[in-house]
Formats: structure tokens, sequence, C-alpha cells
């Protein structure tokens, strides 16, 4: 069977994440143009967390930039019912760009500029990957613009809570998670921040990418050094815990938590966390948070994240190694060491499920860095919430 070389495929990725950034910068430049660019998602599409959720022009051409090997078509819908898609010409995407956006002749040349630029995306810490992969166990789960919501509301003078950002442009990422088909175990992940830094002169956004890869004793990802990411092939080292995080503390972990978190899992954590509990947007944001290092858990006990949310963080936190696991079923299980933990796979839906839900994370999730700091806090966590809320 046909094999690919890992590098040159995390390369693409990356390529187009960054493109991908590009056209969600490029369309959020201007605050009139862009509110034309807005549309309610229908039934079967929506996030049932949100009474009203949106998807946006961006979206669309994201996930068609990222998809553009592939024959599927997006459909946005604005008035008149047109198939976005990529053409072979600038000119002629022009042209498709300038019915959605009712005649907006400069915005379509822009928008379609940015679609068609080459990207050059380079790290060198890819050049130490010497592994192929058989080409036909690869999947992939794609979310073009996560955290919709901050990114239509666009604030771009949210403060952040010790280097977290509880809403924002900040918490708007591109995801892009490669798993195995055949067990469901995911492999490569990207995840693109597109508005990291202002420039209070120009108002032009910078962004940042981060990557990560798990395959076959190979673990390798961006928050590490080109010279200790060809002695990670063995061994996997979490990255350096958070300073605040020591040993001696009454309560030593950090946590990330939606707005939306139920009480039960709150007090529970204010026992655990004390006042290190951030609130942030957008599953993600809240997963690079865990990545980064700037807390060490992510949980949440609801079941509306899905498989593109979490599978290009999964991926980096594997190699980082941690993981992100079933929240209920690590509730329900008998904590015992060595166990195997419940981790998230990628390749099934849920039965009886229709429409999105059928990629929802059922059991809910929690993010980690490292085994034996997710075993430490799930001990914890258990015994400080009640019985019924283990088995909710």
């Amino acid at each position: 069977m046909p094999s690919l070389e890992m590098s040159e495929i995390l390369r693409e990725l990356l390529r187009v994440s960054e493109k991908a950034a590009d056209i969600a910068r490029a369309c959020r430049q201007q605050e009139a143009l862009f509110q034309l660019l807005i549309e309610e998602k229908k039934e079967g599409e929506k996030n049932k967390k949100f009474a009203v959720d949106f998807k946006t022009l961006a979206d669309v051409l994201v996930q068609e930039v990222i998809k553009q090997n592939m024959e599927n078509k997006s459909v946005f819908t604005l008035g008149e019912k047109i198939i976005m898609r990529l053409c072979p010409t600038e000119e002629e995407t022009v042209d498709l760009l300038n019915k959605v956006l009712s005649g907006n002749k400069l915005a379509s040349e822009a928008l379609a500029k940015v679609v068609h630029q080459d990207v050059i995306f380079t790290d060198p810490a890819l050049d130490s990957i010497e592994i192929s992969i058989p080409q036909d166990i690869l999947a992939i789960w794609v979310d073009p613009i996560d955290s919709t919501y901050q990114y239509i509301k666009g604030s771009a003078d949210i403060k952040s809570n010790q280097g977290i950002f509880p809403s924002g442009l900040q918490c708007v990422t591109i995801l892009i998670g490669v798993y195995d088909i055949q067990t469901g175990v995911p492999l490569m992940g990207v995840i693109n921040q597109p508005f990291v830094s202002q420039d209070l002169g120009t108002l032009r956004w910078k962004g940042q990418c981060y990557w990560g890869l798990s395959y076959m004793g190979t673990n390798i990802h961006s928050l590490q050094s080109p010279l200790s990411a060809r002695n990670s092939r063995e061994a996997r080292s979490p990255v350096t815990a958070n300073p605040s995080s020591g040993a001696e503390s009454p309560h030593p972990f950090s946590a990330v938590i939606s707005t939306s978190e139920k009480e039960p899992i709150k007090a529970a954590l204010t026992r655990v966390c004390g006042e290190r509990i951030f609130r942030a947007a957008g599953a993600g944001y809240k997963s690079l948070c865990v990545v980064l290092g700037l807390v060490d858990i992510y949980i949440f006990s609801e079941d509306t994240t899905f498989k593109w949310d979490s599978c290009a963080a999964h991926a980096i936190l594997r190699a980082m190694g941690g993981g992100m696991v079933d929240l209920k079923e690590c509730l329900e299980r008998h904590p015992q060491a060595g166990l195997d933990l419940p981790q998230l796979v990628y390749h099934v839906g849920n039965e009886g499920a229709a429409g999105v839900d059928q990629w929802a994370n059922k059991g809910g999730l929690i993010a980690y860095r490292s085994r034996k700091q997710l075993e430490a806090f799930l001990s914890l966590l258990i015994q400080h919430l009640a019985p019924k809320d283990t088995h909710t």
C-alpha cells in the first residue's frame, strides 16, 4: 500500500492552516463588510449549547482551502444559493465571491487574493521526522473557525488573566486533526491561533501555529527544540509544569473551564484548585492553554464539544505525554493505578444520535499533559464530588 512521509503531511497541514489564518484575518479586517458574511446555522448544524449558532464566510473559505484536494462542497447561502468552491483561477473566485458579497468587487478581489496566494511555512523541527505512514489509514477532522461567536464579536481589547484570555479574538483557533481511521487514535494535530497580537498602528494581527505528531514511538511537537525533538522517539516527557503549581501548595492544580460548566463540577474544582480556576471561550483555545502549560487541566462535563474540537489538541498532547480522556468514564471507573485511561477516539459516531450530535464527545472530556498529574487530579476531584455527581 502507498505510504506518505509524515513530515510532508505535517508541512502541508501547517501551510494550509497558515493560509486559513490569513483568510480569517482578511475577512475580519473591515467590520462593515464582515457583517455581510454571517449567517445563522441551520438545524442539524447547530451546537445545542447555543440558542443561536452562526457560521461565517471565513468558516466556509477556510474549510474549502483545507479540503481543496477533496471533492466535497460547502454551501454558503446569502439570499442566493451559492456553491462555494475554490475556483482554478483568482479571477473566477472573484466572480463567485462577488455574488456572495452583493457586488462588493473590492472585497471580493481582496479575499480572492488571499485564497490563491502561496504560503510558505517552515519549521526546522520537522527535519528530524523520518517516518512514513500508510496513506489509506489517515482521516482528518477540521474545525475551520473554532469559537465563531468570539470571531464574530471581534473584541480586541480583552485583558488576559495570567496569560489566559476569557474571551476575545485570541480565543479563536483553526483546528486540524489527523487520526487513524482503524483505531481512532489521533496522530497529528495543528492548532493555528490567527489573532495573538495586534499592531496598534496598522491594526493588523499576527498569529501563532502549534503542532504535534505521535506515531509508532515517535513523539515530537513544536514546543520543544529541534535537539530535544531528536531524542524523543522512545521517551515521552510532559512540558515543564506551571511554576506556580508546587507540590506543597494546598491547591496543586490549575484548570480552565467553560463559562457554562455545571455547578457540582465547579464546586469540586474550587476545593481542588482553589482560586486557580480560569474561564475561557472556545474548546480549541482551552485545549491550547493546556498545551502551552498555562494550566494543568481543561475539564468539561457537557456533551457539546465534538471530534473536530478535540482531535488536533489531543494529538499534540499525546506527543507531549498527555492526552484527552472521557470525563464520565473516568469518574465512573474504580480508580486503580495502571488501568488504561478512556482516551477519546475519533473514528466512530455515537449510536442513535443524529446530525452533529453523532460526533459529540458524549461523556465530556479532560485534557492533560501528564498521566501522573491526571491521576492525582482525578483522585482529588472524585473525593470532592458527591456520589451522584460521579455518575451524571
